[in-house]
């Protein structure tokens, strides 16, 4: 099912919504983008939302599909 999951994530778009797993609730993509950036800027790396995996492959597949547009 997680394979499902990661195709469906290449598909996206800044206000597409998924289900984060660290955060227990759904998100959308730039509202996460937005997180990590604020966790970065600020320093905050034993943030959740900074070292979360699920949050790196969303950021790539948007990072991809925004770069093939």
């Amino acid at each position: 099912m997680l394979r499902q999951t990661e195709r469906k994530l290449a598909r996206l778009s800044a206000m597409s919504e998924f289900y984060c797993r660290t955060k227990k609730r759904r998100l959308t993509v730039g509202d996460c983008l937005e997180r990590y950036v604020d966790a970065n800027a600020f320093e905050k790396r034993k943030s959740a939302c900074f070292r979360c995996f699920q949050g790196k492959r969303t950021r790539v597949d948007f990072a991809r599909e925004t770069d093939n547009e």
